[in-house]
């Protein structure tokens, strides 16, 4: 039989968000904008602290949070952020029905729906979208990431709707950098970032190829396997107009495609995870994005930032003859004042997205108004939040909710080694137009808008060169959306719970040799029956416990071992809300690297799953597996 170049794995949902990438394609160009940003402050001597960053940091606080420095990401030589934020952090990363690009993100133990209640910031853009697909950022060069913070149940009131978990924030910088990598089934990934900076112009150029052959057959009795490849490119243009105006403008395209297998029986799974399934779905989706803006750095020390983009898409899944188009525009302003008693934010976001395939057209548009502002007593830092915001979703039928939430939350130093913190936030999620109406776009009156109450506590203290930080948490949810597999229907859960903590130790056991020991656990029930004895049930899809250990020691100066081991315990089926199917399997990853370093090159070889465990998520007794082998690669990094 005839190989075809196209074999990608993917996303078993008919529906793939039309809209999930209308603000991700910007963020690649917003690595050039970064640095160029960087660039111009230290040539300019201005006090770039940017607005259009966001790059204000809640009281640079003492909160626990994760934070990787561009050092710990290079060092990983991972191939992408998926496989990095899987590695070394305690966000729950998994399989998206078997789709590399847009994998299920989850802090904190939302399950399924976790990419719905996590904001999600490159650069200080919102990643969302509005039907129930998962975000990708499979579209982001891992090389240009400079820093990823993930921050829990604090700071979201500028973010609205669907910001419950916490944060997470990745910043991106452009370099002049080239990095070629090849790994198992003939897997390429190739990437560039190059930018030029003068006084007064900056212009930014990225691009990346991905092409891999895959790993598993797409059909029975043939060759062909569940291959993909992902392209894009971008240019962005930054001109200072004076000491007091930056003005900007960016474009970007983006195109994937990708073929993916049906899931498999367990006693398939258990023989030969690579074999096909009963079928397989090929897609194809284009992205295009612009943004234009400008930023306004006041003599009194206000900075204003205002945008003005938008986005067009098209995703097409060939053999279920099934075209779906969207388009969507934003414009966004807000303005920041920093002194050394407090910070104070204001901002306004206003934006329409659509997704329209052969007979439906489904709209929403969403406004939002914050205002966030810090204290500072001497050891004593309070904040609080409040956002107003109108959500309209509009198919052949229209509802509107008008949500008000915000947050309170304190910091005091102990002494200078020791902090302690505390918060509560009140955030809410608009079920997405997939749960919100039914096929024919008739308002579904089962579900309704989820209310969420955080509540946190804990400390993070220094000790020579150690770390350790912690923290206990509650979350009471309110009509929670779910799919209800009995009735197969889009429904809400009226009370459910979180109990949970995160610890975190890091050291610096000698000049050569440092490491991270994670752990988070959370216990997420059901707290009604909702017609079907779930309450006093686990939610299905979360692992209650998951531990991480990094550790990176330089043999020599110029050679570096990275070795990580990421563990998430047995999880429900996705469907199983009455707890008594088999769970899907435990997720483990080992991965060492070893690199060298020779002046401007950086040549490494990696292996990942060292230990061969087979991976899967578990959907109504489906399999759908990912990372069920060993994979061998190398590469080579060049900085000009």
């Amino acid at each position: 039989m005839k190989k075809h170049n196209l074999q990608p794995r993917g996303f078993q949902k008919k529906y793939l968000s039309l809209v999930a990438i209308l603000a991700l394609h910007s963020i690649l160009l917003a690595q050039s904008q970064s640095a160029t940003l960087e660039n111009q402050s230290s040539s300019s001597q201005r006090p770039l602290n940017l607005s259009i960053l966001h790059n204000h940091t809640l009281t640079d606080n003492q909160d626990f949070k994760e934070t990787f420095d561009e050092a710990t990401i290079r060092k990983s030589n991972t191939q992408n952020i998926y496989d990095f934020l899987k590695s070394h952090s305690l966000l729950n990363i998994k399989t998206n029905y078997g789709n590399p690009y847009t994998q299920s993100v989850d802090l904190r133990g939302f399950g399924i729906n976790g990419h719905k209640n996590l904001a999600i910031i490159v650069d200080g853009i919102r990643l969302n979208n509005i039907d129930s697909s998962a975000i990708s950022l499979s579209a982001i060069p891992l090389d240009s990431i400079s820093k990823i913070e993930i921050i829990r149940g604090r700071g979201t009131t500028k973010y609205g709707n669907g910001a419950v978990s916490g944060i997470l924030k990745i910043t991106t910088k452009a370099k002049n950098t080239l990095h070629l990598s090849y790994a198992n089934y003939d897997t390429l990934n190739s990437q560039f970032s190059s930018h030029y900076t003068s006084d007064t112009l900056n212009i930014g150029a990225f691009g990346q190829y991905y092409h891999t052959e895959g790993s598993r057959n797409i059909m029975p009795n043939s060759e062909e396997k569940d291959g993909s490849y992902n392209k894009n490119g971008g240019i962005s243009l930054i001109y200072y107009a004076d000491n007091s105006l930056l003005l900007k403008a960016q474009t970007n395209y983006s195109k994937y495609a990708i073929k993916y297998a049906n899931p498999l029986s367990k006693e398939q799974f258990n023989t030969n995870p690579q074999q096909a399934g009963n079928g397989f779905t090929h897609q194809r989706r284009w992205d295009t994005y612009f943004n234009t803006g400008l930023t306004y750095f006041a003599n009194n020390g206000f900075i204003t930032d205002i945008n003005i983009g938008g986005s067009s898409n098209e995703s097409e899944f060939i053999n279920f003859s099934s075209k779906h188009k969207g388009k969507g525009l934003y414009a966004n302003f807000n303005t920041q004042y920093k002194n050394s008693s407090y910070f104070t934010e204001f901002g306004v976001d206003v934006k329409t997205n659509q997704r329209k395939n052969a007979t439906l057209l489904a709209e929403v548009n969403e406004s939002l108004l914050y205002l966030y502002g810090e204290k500072y007593l001497q050891d004593l830092t309070l904040n609080a939040g409040i956002n107003t915001q109108r959500v309209s979703s509009k198919n052949a039928t229209k509802l509107s909710n008008n949500l008000i939430g915000g947050e309170l939350g304190l910091n005091y130093a102990l002494n200078p080694q020791t902090s302690f913190f505390t918060s509560y936030s009140r955030s809410f999620v608009v079920p997405n137009v997939d749960f919100m109406f039914d096929l024919r776009g008739n308002l579904n009156t089962l579900i309704h808008t989820a209310t969420f109450d955080t509540f946190q506590i804990g400390s993070k203290t220094l000790f020579g060169i150690h770390e350790l930080s912690g923290n206990i948490f509650y979350i009471l949810g309110k009509d929670e959306a779910y799919f209800e597999p009995q009735t197969f229907q889009n429904k809400s859960l009226s009370k459910t719970q979180r109990v949970g903590g995160e610890l975190k130790f890091t050291t610096h056991f000698r000049e050569n040799l440092s490491g991270t020991l994670a752990y988070a656990y959370v216990d997420a029930t059901t707290q009604d029956n909702a017609g079907y004895n779930y309450k006093g049930k686990n939610i299905p899809g979360i692992s209650k416990h998951i531990f991480n250990i990094a550790t990176n020691y330089f043999l020599l100066p110029n050679l570096n071992l990275g070795i990580s081991y990421k563990y998430a315990s047995r999880a429900y089926d996705y469907n199983d809300f009455n707890n008594v199917l088999e769970k899907m399997p435990n997720f483990q990853s080992l991965n060492v690297s070893i690199t060298y370093h020779l002046k401007d090159f950086e040549v490494y070889t990696f292996v990942k799953n060292l230990t061969q465990h087979k991976n899967a998520i578990k959907v109504s007794n489906s399999y759908y597996p990912y990372e069920f082998e060993t994979t061998l690669g190398a590469g080579v990094k060049y900085q000009f």
